[in-house]
């Protein structure tokens, strides 16, 4: 039986105020907590991404995402990179232009399950590593199709900027309410005032607007020889 001198010094497992100390749990990693905040974002939006819901959906105090993650950002960060861990480098094509139609529409499609990314790296402050892998590439097939660099770098942004653009129209967050604002505007247009817009939207209407696939293709025919 221990006496209560031995009981004394034994180590306190509290702190002088006491609340438990925080101890690291066992298992958390990076790669852990970027999952866990992933999941958050593609449950609850961009915006629901804090440590502390983090740490909740973890089941674990915040602090111990500190040890292993420095904030917010540097947690954007990581989920950022395993999302870029996804885009296509590597595609089948026996030419430059097969190769780089393939793997856009490839990333087009990956990324439109991944929207709210687009939203992070439009603001321009944060970059994954390993999304070059994608972007020299594609760099190295406008390179190989005859194009100079200074061409290459333009064409690889007009498509990339393609990508984004299509992706934050037609993919929004959260779909507008029907009829919208903006539908309703466009069946306004009247055709003596505005004669190309309204052909085109009687174009639309009866055929259905070119798809991504479409555009990139006629963008890669543009800047190809």
């Amino acid at each position: 039986m221990t006496s209560p001198h031995a009981a004394s010094a034994m180590p306190s497992r509290r702190s002088s105020r006491g609340r438990p100390r925080t101890r690291p749990r066992p298992g958390l990693t990076p790669e852990v907590i970027a999952t866990a905040g992933r999941k958050l974002i593609e449950r609850e939006g961009l915006e629901a991404l804090t440590m502390r819901a983090v740490a909740a959906e973890l089941d674990t105090a915040a602090a111990s995402l500190y040890r292993h993650i420095a904030d917010r950002d540097a947690l954007l960060l990581a989920i950022l990179e395993q999302i870029a861990a996804g885009l296509p480098v590597e595609v089948p094509g026996r030419t430059p232009k097969r190769r780089l139609y393939n793997r856009l529409v490839a990333a087009h499609d990956y990324m439109a399950a991944h929207v709210w990314v687009l939203h992070i790296l439009i603001r321009g402050e944060l970059v994954a590593e390993n999304a070059f892998a994608f972007s020299d590439a594609c760099l190295s097939d406008f390179l190989a199709a005859g194009l100079t660099p200074r061409r290459a770098s333009t064409a690889f942004r007009a498509c990339w900027h393609l990508t984004i653009g299509e992706l934050l129209e037609g993919h929004p967050l959260e779909p507008p309410m029907e009829p919208s604002q903006r539908s309703l505007a466009l069946t306004h247009i009247d055709p003596e005032e505005l004669p190309a817009l309204a052909r085109i939207r009687e174009l639309d209407r009866s055929a259905g607007q070119d798809d991504f696939t479409t555009a990139v293709d006629a963008l890669l025919t543009a800047f190809l020889p």
